[in-house]
């Protein structure tokens, strides 16, 4: 049976629990910057976040999606939220996103983004990462090109958000591109 949980030499990575985590979620989630690359709405009542950890319980129970809370090793507070969606068994790939605190900068994502990577390609054996960014979602764009993430076009009109059509850009990363970098 494969370990889902792992860690940096900073950070813990694990899955949500239901029973414990929906506060240190809310708390995050409810900062609209929080989440405005992707686009999706700041939560705005802390059952929300129960709900959002069943909804993912679901998800990763048929091997849809799995999503990591990141958490200081020394002070386990809750600064991310990392995980894959749209899991494509057919043809080895998944899309990467992120849900970043205030207090996340590059230093921290060059941690923790490549673990999780790694563990899609060794662990899942999925062949290709992509993440769809909101255009103009400048700092996060430069963080996936630092990381080594290959922007591969704009894909207008694909999402409905806030009475708003939004373009995405999209940015990719292939296994075979590790030895790369």
């Amino acid at each position: 049976m494969m370990n889902w949980n792992f860690s940096t030499q900073n950070f813990a990575l694990r899955l949500p629990d239901a029973n414990k985590d929906g506060d240190a979620l809310y708390q995050l989630l409810s900062q609209p910057r929080v989440m405005a690359h992707i686009p999706k709405a700041e939560m705005t009542v802390s059952a929300q976040a129960l709900d959002e950890l069943r909804r993912v319980a679901m998800r990763f129970e048929v091997r849809e999606s799995a999503c990591w809370l990141v958490e200081g090793v020394f002070d386990q507070q809750l600064v991310a939220r990392i995980g894959i969606q749209k899991i494509n068994w057919m043809t080895d790939s998944a899309q990467i996103w992120w849900e970043l605190s205030d207090s996340i900068n590059f230093s921290v994502l060059a941690e923790v983004v490549p673990a999780v990577m790694n563990f899609c390609f060794d662990e899942l054996q999925l062949h290709r990462l992509e993440m769809r960014l909101a255009a103009g979602s400048e700092k996060h764009e430069n963080y996936l090109k630092q990381i080594g993430f290959q922007h591969e076009g704009c894909l207008p009109a694909q999402q409905e958000f806030d009475g708003k059509i939004i373009d995405l850009e999209l940015y990719s990363f292939l296994a075979q591109d590790r030895q790369k970098n």
